[in-house]
């Protein structure tokens, strides 16, 4: 009894030693997320990338994402309209359940609602186009989302990873340059997207037949 007492005890130390160092992890990480945020949302500021963010963080929208991807594949890639846009229509309803449920669970705020005392102070001024968001910051489902379509293309098409792999990054730093979220929120939206997207590649090659992959 006194061994098994001995061990809990220890297990006990243990569990509490690793919430001590994810709670110091974040008191590291909080701060450095919003110094990136203000950085990149503030000091890249300029009539220039105000026209073009807003109008490239549209490619985060899982609609338009079908229809680019499903008129293209009707134009130049007729047999992937049923070898692989199921599956990419599977892996955005599948994404967007899992950004639905994550930002209910997470209720992170986004950077308006996370930083009043300090824009009420003056000491700090955040550059927002569009619509003022408020809550739910994490993931960012518009990179999520880009990144799970652009990994799965990237895997279907991988010539052409570099041009799917750039893309998803430029919508994420379009949601810190707009305003609404924080570097975490893109970093943690972009990991979910490609874990999305690679495990329904691997499901896909399990059940489908082999000619249906290209190697390009």
């Amino acid at each position: 009894m006194q061994v098994k007492g001995l061990t809990f005890f220890l297990d006990l130390i243990i569990v509490m030693d690793h919430v001590n160092l994810r709670e110091k992890m974040m008191d590291c990480l909080m701060p450095l997320d919003r110094r990136v945020f203000l950085w990149i949302n503030n000091q890249w500021a300029n009539r220039y990338l105000d026209v073009f963010f807003p109008a490239i963080t549209w490619l985060g929208n899982g609609l338009i994402i079908f229809a680019v991807v499903a008129i293209f594949f009707a134009v130049k890639r007729p047999a992937y309209l049923y070898q692989h846009l199921p599956w990419i229509i599977g892996v955005l309803l599948v994404n967007a359940l899992c950004v639905f449920a994550l930002q209910r669970m997470i209720s992170r705020p986004r950077p308006l609602a996370d930083l009043p005392p300090l824009i009420e102070a003056g000491k700090v001024h955040i550059h927002v186009l569009g619509k003022q968001l408020w809550y739910r910051s994490f993931p960012s489902g518009h990179t999520q989302t880009v990144f799970a379509a652009g990994v799965y293309l990237s895997l279907l098409q991988r010539r052409w990873t570099p041009f799917f792999l750039s893309l998803a990054i430029v919508v994420g730093l379009s949601r810190i340059y707009m305003g609404v979220h924080f570097p975490l929120d893109v970093l943690g939206g972009g990991l979910i997207g490609v874990a999305l997207a690679s495990g329904t590649w691997r499901l896909r090659k399990k059940t489908a037949h082999p000619t249906c992959f290209s190697a390009n």
